[in-house]
């Protein structure tokens, strides 16, 4: 039997891209971007500039 996942108005598969991507990232980085101290920081720039990216790429605000 072959499965099929409509479900994407609650997730989708990642691209393989992003997932490297993001093992990169979090094998040196581990901060909470809500925290104050210098990790948690670096967290929420990165997410930050991110969020900006994607806003341009797709004509949007960031916010």
């Amino acid at each position: 039997m072959r499965r099929v996942y409509l479900d994407n108005a609650a997730t989708t598969p990642l691209d393989q891209k992003v997932i490297q991507a993001m093992v990169e990232w979090d094998k040196k980085n581990y901060g909470n971007p809500s925290s104050t101290h210098y990790f948690g920081q670096m967290a929420k720039v990165k997410i930050e500039e991110a969020r900006g990216s994607l806003a341009q790429i797709i004509g949007c605000s960031a916010g």
